[in-house]
């Protein structure tokens, strides 16, 4: 129960216009990232981190 408080609390204080990372586990237990920017409305998701890294830089490049 505690750790649903935690979520809770980290949602609710969380800017809703700042940039996303998470990181989620599939059915078939392989591990992925994704990561949206609610300023341009743009998500991206890729099973190697690095990617994920170099599509932020892409997005904040211009």
């Amino acid at each position: 129960m505690h750790s649903f408080w935690e979520k809770f609390l980290k949602k609710l204080l969380e800017n809703p216009n700042e940039l996303q990372v998470w990181q989620k586990v599939d059915r078939h237990g392989n591990i992925y990232w994704q990561a949206y920017d609610p300023a341009t409305g743009k998500s991206f998701s890729s099973g190697s981190q690095a990617d994920v890294c170099l599509w932020i830089e892409q997005l904040y490049r211009y």
